[in-house]
């Protein structure tokens, strides 16, 4: 089953039935890419993820084929023309020696339910590790491992651990664990920095939370009292397991931080044009 979804995809800019795309044209070359969640036709912290592509791009040494407003404009389209107006688009630019080449097109999504943003969701661990962490590069090998664990063991995520035995991030998410009322999360270097990560970073500085940046290793886990999950589907979702640990869901700063974030996307959705 293709991971492009609804009806029309964009290929360069032109509109395409989505039953004629392939996932194998992001195995072609290099492919960078972003997922942006669209509520109500528009996407939120659009030009979050649009600073971290051109990021990406600066840190492999290509670059971006569209600005901002044209990325806008084919988010538009998409939603316009699939008459769809909440779920995930995919932004992918692949590099291939001189070919260049652009996809934008929605693909499924499995948001949290209401119960797991109130109990946790349960996770495991696996060994691996980005090759390049920093910068979101489509990485095939990984996403269909991870993919295959979770249907197989019937989890949310599976979470990542490097060759240090430090827990780093989600498959697809990033991670924040509670103690003593302030965060950790692994150090910038380590991990992908997802756009909702930096806006509970943001919510952290702007609420006095302590933050440390620390790398976690597996056999501390059991010292901290909470854990969750930030990413562009789940947004902030507790975690109540992790292989066979359990951490609480019902924590007062956790809650606070939910709220909050709440807050900017609501802010972000009023700003958005």
């Amino acid at each position: 089953m293709s991971e492009c979804f609804q009806y029309l995809f964009l290929h360069n800019d032109k509109l395409k039935a989505s039953e004629s795309f392939k996932d194998s044209y992001l195995l072609n070359g290099t492919s960078l890419y972003e997922v942006v969640r669209v509520i109500n036709g528009k996407a939120i912290f659009l030009s979050e993820h649009y600073s971290r592509l051109t990021k990406s791009a600066q840190k492999i040494g290509v670059k971006i084929t569209h600005d901002f407003s044209q990325l806008v404009k084919c988010i538009e389209i998409l939603v316009e023309k699939n008459d769809c107006k909440d779920g995930n688009i995919k932004l992918v630019f692949s590099f291939k020696d001189k070919e260049r080449n652009f996809y934008a097109y929605f693909v499924r999504h499995s948001y949290p339910t209401a119960f797991q943003y109130e109990n946790g969701v349960r996770t495991i661990i696996h060994q691996a590790e980005r090759p390049t962490p920093t910068a979101k590069v489509y990485n095939h090998k990984l996403r269909s491992k991870t993919n295959n664990l979770i249907a197989e063991a019937e989890i949310f995520e599976v979470i990542l651990l490097n060759k240090l035995g430090n827990v780093t991030e989600g498959s697809r998410s990033n991670l924040f664990f509670i103690r003593n009322n302030e965060l950790y999360t692994s150090p910038d270097h380590e991990v992908l920095n997802g756009i909702v990560r930096g806006k509970v970073i943001q919510i952290a500085k702007e609420l006095s939370i302590p933050i440390h940046f620390k790398s976690i290793p597996y056999e501390e886990l059991p010292l901290y009292d909470a854990v969750f999950l930030t990413g562009t589907s789940p947004m902030i979702l507790p975690v109540k397991r992790i292989n066979s640990l359990s951490f609480t869901a019902d924590h007062q700063l956790l809650s606070a931080i939910m709220d909050a974030y709440c807050k900017l996307v609501n802010e972000n959705l009023a700003e958005t044009v």
